[in-house]
């Protein structure tokens, strides 16, 4: 039995496709654990009746005494389910329908098995799965590849085996974003044994609210999540490749920040790196030193970071 687990939050007119796609699958050997959030709208009352005649639907409310937030919710439901292997799900994605069947039957002697996303926005329409994506390669190092962007899994992208991923749970419920990241990279530092399926079996919903898209709209909102996620990174590896990659994401924070001219925001993540040694050689020192200065001139005209990008980049 596969353990469907999604978080819902406020998605009272969307929820209806999701668990449709659900519903539709060739594989039907699975369970859906539902965990409201503690939603506003009429999510609750609209998710009972989507699933009402279907008992292989859960529906729980997320008790108060736990914190808020997906990662909670997760949590809650990992501990209440009864399959052997794990699907995350978000509350507005799509599954193709034979998403299940597909990764059941090669996940095999494998720890997990991950598929292509393919995003979308709007109303989902059937010939978004005709359009290809780019294929997923599989890494020579599956840690070091995924902290580093080379090797992608969102929260969604894999199907588990829930031995294996019970080991790392639970997540952390601190984090407002790159809660999975921090999951996963944990996960990965560990060998684990990957197939991969190159067709695209989740259609990911973009443009709604979320942590993520918050984050990438105003720098404050997640910063220091972003900070916790790759210090546990940093904890696990201290290898150069890795450094100089968390450096430049730093990086492009940091001139997220004075653009918007949040310029406390913006000396966190200068102090991030100071405080991680991320610039490991003299030319990064250097080149670091020179974007401090910068930092300071600009703070004292109060400008932000438009013409002048070259000078904040390694």
């Amino acid at each position: 039995m596969i353990s469907i687990i999604i978080p819902i939050y406020n998605r009272e007119y969307l929820i209806e496709e999701t668990l449709q796609s659900i519903k539709t699958q060739t594989y039907q050997n699975w369970e859906c654990i539902i965990v409201d959030d503690g939603s506003h709208d009429n999510t609750a009352e609209v998710t009972k009746n989507l699933i009402k005649n279907d008992s292989r639907f859960r529906f729980f409310e997320r008790p108060k005494i736990i914190n808020k937030g997906p990662s909670a919710c997760r949590n809650y439901a990992f501990e209440k389910v009864r399959g052997g292997y794990i699907q995350f799900f978000d509350s507005d994605d799509i599954m193709h329908p034979e998403h299940l069947k597909l990764k059941i039957e090669n996940i095999k002697d494998n720890d997990l098995v991950i598929c292509k996303l393919k995003e979308f926005s709007g109303p989902f329409k059937s010939y978004d799965l005709y359009q290809p994506t780019n294929d997923i390669y599989k890494p020579k190092n599956s840690f070091e590849d995924f902290v580093i962007g080379e090797f992608p899994m969102m929260m969604v992208a894999p199907l588990w085996k829930k031995c294996v991923l019970q080991k790392y749970m639970p997540m952390r419920e601190d984090l407002h974003i790159l809660e999975d990241h921090e999951l996963y990279a944990r996960a990965l530092f560990e060998k684990k044994e990957i197939a991969i399926i190159n067709q695209d079996l989740i259609y990911y919903r973009v443009g709604e609210t979320s942590s993520t898209n918050n984050f990438y709209k105003q720098v404050d909102f997640g910063l220091s999540s972003y900070f916790e996620a790759k210090r546990t990174v940093l904890k696990l590896s201290k290898s150069k490749k890795i450094k100089l990659a968390i450096l430049k994401m730093t990086l492009g924070f940091f001139r997220q920040a004075l653009a918007e001219r949040n310029f406390k925001a913006a000396k966190k993540c200068l102090d991030f790196i100071k405080f991680e040694s991320l610039c490991f050689n003299l030319s990064l020192k250097f080149k670091f030193m020179r974007i401090r200065f910068f930092y300071f001139i600009f703070k004292i005209v109060k400008k932000g970071d438009t013409k002048f990008k070259p000078l904040f980049k390694i």
